[in-house]
């Protein structure tokens, strides 16, 4: 859970009051390369969060819209389908990786898709959810205008319990002068 950064060359914690989610600290965003971490804030998901999710995504599954049939399922009441954590996931890594990557001299020029995708904890209303995305491949394209990048995902909750994997690749070119 350390990343070193490409501008001092110290090694730091995510979770530190300078880098983490210690409520009222700044927190201290990489430059974009191989190998580093970046642990985003943490958000509770809240009722109006679950059904404007659900809502958007059409996710009506009952075990995500009917609370009767969630009751009576292992859950006990209404998860999030997987597709809903993804766009999640998405939105809580997006500020911190476009700064990563500006810092890193870099900006998206597409997205590219994503593998691997693993649900393995349910989340429901008022769980709090956090991702740590770690830079697992950064090459350079075949002809050097521009970068790919694999990001190996995984959501946590507030008992640190792993929700979700996966793995998203992006595009990446240098920033314009």
């Amino acid at each position: 859970m350390w990343y070193k950064s490409a501008v001092t060359g110290v090694l730091s914690d995510p979770r530190s009051p300078r880098s983490g989610g210690m409520a009222g600290k700044p927190r201290v965003i990489p430059p974009f390369e191989l190998g580093i971490r970046i642990v985003t804030q943490a958000r509770t998901v809240t009722s109006g969060d679950f059904s404007a999710i659900v809502n958007a995504s059409w996710e009506f599954g009952p075990l995500h819209s009917d609370i009767e049939v969630a009751r009576g399922s292992v859950y006990g009441k209404p998860i999030l389908g997987g597709p809903c954590l993804i766009a999640l996931g998405a939105g809580l890594s997006a500020h911190d990786l476009y700064t990563s990557w500006r810092a890193g001299g870099y900006d998206c020029y597409a997205a590219l898709g994503i593998d691997e995708i693993r649900y393995l904890t349910p989340v429901v209303v008022d769980d709090t959810i956090r991702m740590e995305v770690e830079v697992g491949e950064f090459t350079s394209t075949p002809n050097g205008s521009a970068m790919f990048c694999r990001l190996n995902d995984v959501m946590k909750n507030q008992r640190d319990e792993v929700v979700l994997t996966m793995h998203r690749r992006y595009l990446l070119k240098g920033l314009s002068e």
